[in-house]
């Protein structure tokens, strides 16, 4: 005979009506009920809401394999009642991140403990996830993520000076908000919202990062390519500022290497995330160098008269190399 079957028939044979189970157990589940509303009204406590929420869903499904109904009233207003709770317990964090007031003074470009806090609770979110309440909750992680990214971006970022140390600040928050989603294994559409921020947001850091020490040669190769690619007409090319700015890079462009590693080694505590943003700014350099060249050798088909001042692309590549694995 079928135990889930005879468990069930049994149950029915003993309690005959729910209304005889409600009569005997009924005084029994208020009490519960009551106690867990007195206890939810004073709690602050989300994951454990959520876990609660888990724990029911669980044994709401091993009742329904047993084919027992008589509890699922029960199960219902707990989820009803804890849902509702936790409910007002994210509106609660949303609101705090509203009414955050930011401080006077620029914070450290190193990660905001409000990142922290957000990545670690939408790490436990994710990990959980009861699938009763799976579509609500995912509401209310995108309006969270919204309103951190909004505080992170127009509150806290812009309070520093420059855009090189805004996308500092933003690129540590980002990193932090990534690397402890994956750690935690909890990946999914905040990881990858935040992963697609992070790239975009380097970008940014490269490009101001190359502007204080190259800001004129980046400025001349992208107004001077145009009229290159125009016919090779070198009566509009700016020939002076081509050999003075070939000599400067001849002259400084060890310097100006090791003012990058400066920088990077301050805006960046995270060993990987420095490494791989001083791989973007060095490499993004040796594009721009090259692509500088590039106007020198069609501008002078036959030899610049100041070719000597001509650094090897193997030479800055190797020095490149070099920086990248001493970091």
């Amino acid at each position: 005979m079928d135990t889930v079957g005879s468990e069930h028939a049994f149950v029915a044979e003993f309690f005959g009506t729910d209304e005889v189970f409600d009569n005997i157990f009924g005084k029994a589940i208020f009490h519960c009920m009551e106690n867990l509303e007195q206890l939810l009204i004073s709690s602050w406590d989300a994951v454990g809401c959520l876990l609660l929420l888990q724990l029911n869903q669980e044994q709401r499904d091993v009742m329904s394999a047993r084919q027992v109904p008589l509890l699922s009233s029960f199960f219902l207003r707990v989820q009803v009642l804890v849902w509702s709770r936790l409910k007002a317990i994210m509106e609660a964090h949303l609101q705090s991140l509203v009414a955050f007031a930011p401080p006077k003074v620029a914070p450290d470009v190193h990660p905001h403990f409000v990142a922290r806090r957000y990545s670690e609770l939408v790490a436990s979110f994710r990990l959980l996830r009861p699938p009763s309440v799976e579509a609500m909750l995912t509401t209310i992680l995108r309006a969270l993520r919204t309103e951190v990214e909004r505080l992170l971006q127009e509150r806290l970022a812009r309070l520093h000076s420059s855009r090189k140390q805004q996308a500092a600040f933003l690129i540590n928050n980002y990193e932090l908000i990534v690397s402890t989603l994956g750690d935690r294994g909890a990946r999914g559409e905040d990881s990858v919202h935040f992963e697609q921020m992070l790239d975009s947001i380097k970008s940014v850091f490269v490009e101001e990062q190359l502007n204080v020490d190259y800001g004129r040669m980046i400025t001349y190769v992208k107004q001077t390519e145009p009229l290159v690619m125009q016919g090779g007409d070198t009566s509009r090319i700016d020939l002076g500022t081509m050999e003075h700015l070939l000599r400067s890079f001849h002259d400084t462009w060890k310097q100006g290497i090791e003012s990058i590693h400066r920088d990077v080694v301050k805006s960046f505590p995270n060993f990987q995330v420095g490494m791989d943003v001083l791989k973007q700014v060095l490499t993004q350099m040796l594009l721009y160098y090259t692509r500088f060249l590039d106007l020198v050798k069609e501008t002078y088909p036959g030899g610049a008269p100041f070719a000597q001042y001509i650094l090897s692309i193997p030479t800055l590549m190797n020095e490149i190399k070099n920086f990248s694995r001493t970091f």
